[in-house]
């Protein structure tokens, strides 16, 4: 990790789960992380439990479901830090409703749904490889996908989540194929796939009572978001010749 001290990181949703873990992580290695979340009360406070470790969080509102609040957060992350070396592309949604359902909001739903986990990474990922490019430096983009992006097959209406996860993955193995024609091999792109996480999105689906009286019946085992922090960090551990393109996580004993 000693090759990335000093080095800056955006990490989107990192107001909570997954993204504080990775946050919180990086900073103890001397990475400067740009933290992204809508919740800039949470980002505060992120900022203030971590002040004395080697680096330092910048906390900056930014919904990655829409475009204008994106551009005006890099507008923000280029004048206070200039470039970035690496990109965690975290932020995400999921709720627990049908495609056919009668819930009325699901329209809404399905749209915040695509442009939160997949147009949303596809226009951070574009503003962050600029500030790569720019920086000369190696670079890498870490895009958090899902296990549903592998297999939408669950006991319960996810609607149109793993597709957003698969299309990651698509999009992922895209983005490595133009590094390549572009012959740029300083920026590495991979895609972690978790099984299920300890996070604000699985604690709202415990309180479904379907998923209780199936978690009564059934062990669910789940990771934490120390784990995917850990996950991270091997990722940027490997030598800047290796590209580790995909990486399923899974908690031992998971299904």
């Amino acid at each position: 990790m000693d090759k990335w001290e000093g080095k800056t990181a955006i990490v989107t949703g990192a107001s909570a789960g997954i993204g504080d873990a990775i946050a919180r992580d990086l900073v103890k290695y001397g990475i400067n992380v740009v933290a992204l979340a809508r919740r800039m009360d949470r980002l505060e406070t992120l900022k203030e439990e971590v002040k004395n470790e080697k680096g330092k969080i910048i906390p900056i509102k930014c919904d990655v479901s829409d475009k204008a609040s994106i551009d005006s957060a890099f507008e923000q992350i280029e004048k206070e830090v200039g470039t970035v070396q690496i990109l965690v592309n975290n932020a995400g949604i999921a709720h627990l409703k049908m495609i056919f359902g009668d819930d009325e909001s699901i329209e809404d739903t399905i749209a915040n749904t695509i442009n939160t986990n997949f147009l949303g990474l596809v226009r951070v990922s574009r503003k962050a490889y600029k500030l790569m490019k720019k920086s000369d430096d190696y670079g890498i983009i870490i895009n958090i996908g899902s296990v549903a992006g592998h297999n939408a097959s669950f006991e319960f209406p996810l609607n149109v989540y793993p597709g957003t996860k698969f299309a990651v993955r698509a999009v992922t193995e895209s983005m490595r194929q133009e590094l390549n024609k572009l012959k740029d091999t300083k920026i590495r792109v991979c895609e972690i796939s978790p099984g299920a996480v300890e996070s604000e999105i699985t604690a709202d689906f415990f309180k479904n009572s379907e998923i209780q009286k199936y978690a009564a019946e059934n062990t669910i085992p789940i990771l934490k978001g120390s784990d995917l922090a850990q996950t991270v960090q091997f990722m940027l551990m490997t030598p800047y010749s290796v590209n580790i393109t995909e990486l399923i996580v899974r908690p031992a004993g998971g299904s």
